[in-house]
């Protein structure tokens, strides 16, 4: 791929992709193009190496059953992204501070065909990003608090079994208060409360979802609200325009690496 062909982000920016129509379908068979491999192709990239692929190899397959020439055209982006960014990768480098910090988020309702929101996590160890997450929602939320809820529960399910597995490898460092860094005050207030002033209007929560509350009474996770402008999961969960990715891969130590591996920025 030539020069013309860079972009700056995986996706275009706040762009929505529908499932294709019967005759779409048939446009793209036409093709004989294999999108199942296609996306197999970038799918360890986004979830091994690059983060900042998560949410556009998310969203590409959702429609690995029903493709059309507008999701192929969408992997081409990609592409083209990974054309001029092939320099990034992950950079890991001792840190006086030692300790695991996380980020969650949600986009509620997403999608606009099914109206599911997608979850979107991270966590650092030692400053350095080790678990990032991004899946659409299993059940559509009735709120944006309920959205953030379910993935302050996969977040914390994650979490505790990191500090886990911390401890059995004979790690040294704070397992409790650990910081989970939220943008959503409605579910901050309800986990850090013993019980909803909107009971009647919060009993449609699934009853796995106080599993976060417990870890919060417990002292296990330690929740703090953090702007949206300032929160490094946002990426996770939304096609962001250029200002926003490079900000938040930089302060997760995804930096510019030199052609034999070289690293030429450091974390501060």
């Amino acid at each position: 791929m030539g020069k013309s062909c860079l972009v700056s982000t995986p996706l275009v920016p706040n762009s929505h992709l529908l499932p294709a129509t019967l005759q779409e379908m048939a446009e793209f068979a036409s093709l004989v193009i294999s999108y199942w491999s296609a996306i197999g192709s970038i799918n360890f990239l986004s979830t091994a190496i690059r983060p900042d692929l998560s949410f556009a190899v998310s969203t590409l397959s959702q429609f690995l059953d029903n493709p059309s020439i507008k999701h192929w055209q969408a992997f081409l982006h990609i592409l083209c992204y990974l054309n001029g960014s092939q320099d990034l990768g992950l950079v890991y480098g001792g840190k006086e501070q030692c300790g695991i910090s996380s980020y969650s988020d949600s986009n509620w309702g997403n999608c606009q065909f099914t109206q599911q929101s997608i979850t979107g996590y991270l966590s650092c160890f030692n400053q350095c990003l080790v678990v990032w997450k991004t899946w659409e929602q299993p059940t559509v939320s009735l709120s944006t608090a309920k959205a953030e809820y379910k993935s302050l529960c996969d977040l914390t399910s994650e979490l505790l079994w990191l500090a886990q597995w911390c401890l059995e490898s004979g790690i040294s460092l704070c397992l409790y208060l650990i910081p989970v860094h939220e943008d959503n005050q409605g579910g901050i207030n309800i986990a850090n409360r013993d019980s909803n002033v909107n009971r009647r209007r919060m009993k449609h929560f699934d009853m796995q979802l106080h599993f976060v509350k417990k870890a919060v009474k417990l002292g296990q996770i330690q929740l703090q609200y953090t702007p949206s402008k300032d929160m490094l999961a946002y990426f996770l969960t939304k096609s962001v325009p250029k200002p926003v990715l490079p900000h938040a891969l930089d302060s997760l130590g995804v930096l510019s690496l030199g052609v034999r591996g070289g690293v030429k920025n450091q974390i501060n």
